[in-house]
């Protein structure tokens, strides 16, 4: 059945009128755990829920405690009981998601209820031990449950963090410049979402056709210095989304500068090697389909990025290029994606409202194939870990012969 604009926009009304009450009911009031378990408010770590201030940035690079390493009285967060201990849980509900593909194909409208849950848990594990784990089930996936973000930390001191993870890369980045997982808007950064893979069935990326967003085995070491004005993190690792971290390696460096506490500048590299003699048993391949890879291939992702807090605004902006070796005989690519973005921390009738607006261009098939494409929404934070989202997403611009597409989100977000 064809849905009409109007219809649209009655459904629309209708799911706003029938879930909003209940993130105004007077039992929202939980506070997330970590900031139930420091006995501070989520504002305290949070710019808005889940982007990050400085202090929030000192905590996680401190392995979760207030004070430094070398100042910190806490033993371990196993010492208290388990109600005190930091295990969290989000759940994020898209009620309403419609897309439009363009040109003569019909829009879709989706009803995702429940879309994903999530289950945290971190902090000080013992002593200068600290880590975190997420588990994660998503409509998209079957509801399976699935493992995407789980370290470990020895903070050996203020200035040094060794980390045991399977994790995305630069997973201990403080900043939100490169984190799918504090981004603001529903849709995710195209600079972590791209896989710059123009036709799967004689191409794939060398980096196991994967994302930055997406997890690999790693140790590396992370940590401040130069008056902890300078972020560092430096590591080795296998390829996206292979388990066992099989013969193809991956090497990273991210370097991120303070001049002033709302001003950073950053810079990130990371190259690695699709091994052909690599095990499949971890879920990784340099195969294309049936299509059995004859040499091994080198790939590089590397760019710079910035952060800006200006009076109640928030500007970030990363551009990233990627270079892939060519499939057997296939040519070498060379892509490259960046966006710009404002966020607004605002304030109406005591509650948190937060405008996002984001232009990117993205690039395929060796720079030869370019979409540009605009997102703005709203975020209301009824409580602090209760959010509502409205969101649109188009096309400006894409390569000849292709249609442009849309997007319309609502989203909740509740975290306990």
């Amino acid at each position: 059945m064809e849905i009409t604009l109007e219809k649209h926009k009655k459904l629309f009304l209708f799911l706003m009128v029938v879930f909003l009450p209940f993130f105004y009911s007077s039992q929202s009031q939980a506070i997330p755990a970590f900031a139930r378990s420091h006995k501070i408010s989520c504002t305290s770590c949070h710019a808005a829920f889940p982007s990050l201030n400085s202090f929030g940035r000192a905590f996680k690079t401190n392995g979760y405690r207030i004070q430094p390493v070398s100042a910190s009285t806490v033993n371990s967060d196993f010492s208290k009981s388990v109600s005190q201990f930091p295990i969290a849980m989000a759940v994020v509900s898209r009620p309403y998601l419609h897309s439009e593909p363009g040109g003569s194909a019909k829009g879709t409208t989706e009803i995702r209820a429940i879309h994903e849950g999530e289950l945290f848990v971190g902090g000080v594990l013992y002593k200068k031990i600290s880590g975190f784990f997420e588990m994660e089930t998503e409509g998209e996936d079957g509801f399976g449950v699935a493992t995407e973000h789980m370290t470990l930390n020895y903070d050996y001191s203020d200035n040094v963090h060794f980390q045991m993870a399977y994790a995305p890369s630069f997973s201990a980045d403080p900043y939100d410049t490169l984190s799918n997982m504090r981004n603001l808007s529903v849709e995710d950064y195209n600079i972590t979402s791209d896989t710059f893979n123009y036709d799967s069935t004689v191409y794939r990326n060398a980096d196991n056709d994967g994302k930055l967003q997406h997890p690999r085995q790693q140790f590396s070491v992370f940590g401040r210095v130069l008056n902890n004005q300078l972020f560092y993190n430096l590591g080795v690792g296998g390829l996206t989304e292979d388990k066992i971290g099989s013969e193809s390696t991956t090497a990273f460096a991210r370097l991120a500068f303070d001049f002033t506490p709302s001003l950073m500048l950053g810079g990130f590299y990371l190259s690695g090697t699709c091994d052909t003699n690599m095990s499949v048993d971890g879920g990784a391949t340099c195969n294309v389909g049936n299509t059995i890879a004859t040499k091994n291939r080198n790939f590089t992702r590397s760019g710079f990025d910035f952060q800006l807090d200006f009076n109640k605004f928030r500007f970030t902006s990363v551009f990233l290029k990627a270079t892939d070796d060519g499939f057997n005989s296939g040519a070498d690519q060379t892509n490259s994606d960046y966006y710009i973005q404002m966020v607004y921390f605002g304030n109406a009738s005591n509650h948190q409202i937060v405008p996002l607006l984001r232009y990117q261009s993205s690039e395929n098939n060796n720079g030869k194939d370019v979409t540009k494409r605009v997102i703005a929404g709203v975020t209301c934070y009824v409580q602090q870990n209760f959010k509502a989202t409205i969101e649109y997403g188009t096309d400006t611009s894409v390569p000849a012969g292709a249609d442009k597409s849309s997007n319309t989100s609502l989203q909740f977000v509740a975290a306990f």
